[in-house]
């Protein structure tokens, strides 16, 4: 994915300006900054939610507005903090909608499709939910279950906003893990994090997103080497101490 020159905002409105990113195939990108800084609006941007204000963004050699909508289905799925309320659906059946793109003009899946979902639920451990109704879940479980229905599409990209809402500790680290496996089948992963710790630990790089619509991308190492969290969050130096004495960063 290239993204060239791209400003994201609404209808006149620049939130987020000049932004460029080459992400190779396979690389887990995490976008960091202050709430209202742009991140949702990026995300939204590169995947074709919201118009770009300028620039361009490539899948490849193709630029992302002129990929049908069909085709971009079966390249990129996303994660969005939106809460869906489907009717008379089992988390299976949530799961399952991301195979659609894949299935014939009657919506009938195949054996390939039935073992996407199956392995995808698999890795979010939500097997013993498959029949339990979706909006019958806790909070997390929908969760989770929306990040199966989004690896079942066995995307090339993989696009998140918070991914990690809603989950405890042990389903985040889990779920971090799932990702750094599916880096290494080649998933390109771009998302937005609130928790540091998991961005300094999981990420190859990170987008440094700040209020002003400024961004900035680095290794995580050479983030804390230059002490850039302090300035992005605008911390006092006490603040900055405490968030490195507790292992925050």
């Amino acid at each position: 994915m290239k993204i060239e020159n791209v400003s994201a905002g609404y209808r006149k409105n620049i939130v987020l300006k000049d932004v460029n990113l080459e992400v190779k195939k396979g690389e887990i990108i995490s976008l960091i900054g202050p709430n209202g800084g742009g991140k949702s609006t990026l995300l939204k941007s590169i995947r074709g939610e919201l118009s770009l204000l300028g620039g361009a963004v490539y899948l490849g050699e193709d630029e992302l507005k002129t990929i049908s909508l069909r085709e971009l289905s079966r390249k990129m799925s996303i994660v969005t903090t939106d809460r869906i309320k489907p009717e008379l659906m089992t988390c299976k059946d949530v799961v399952s909608a991301g195979r659609l793109p894949f299935t014939d003009c009657f919506g009938f899946g195949s054996e390939k499709d039935s073992a996407a979902v199956q392995r995808a639920m698999s890795l979010m451990k939500i097997e013993a939910l498959k029949d339990k109704p979706y909006d019958k879940l806790s909070d997390g479980q929908k969760q989770r279950t929306l990040i199966a229905r989004a690896i079942a599409q066995e995307p090339e990209y993989l696009i998140m906003d918070e991914p990690t809402s809603y989950l405890d500790i042990r389903y985040r680290m889990e779920f971090m893990d799932v990702i750094e496996g599916l880096a290494k089948e080649g998933v390109t992963i771009i998302m937005s994090l609130h928790e540091l710790e998991l961005a300094l630990n999981y990420s190859d790089r990170l987008l440094l997103i700040y209020d002003d619509g400024r961004t900035m991308c680095e290794e995580p190492s050479k983030v804390l080497e230059k002490g850039l969290i302090k300035e992005l969050f605008s911390l006092t130096d006490e603040m900055y101490e405490k968030a490195l004495g507790k292992r925050m960063l």
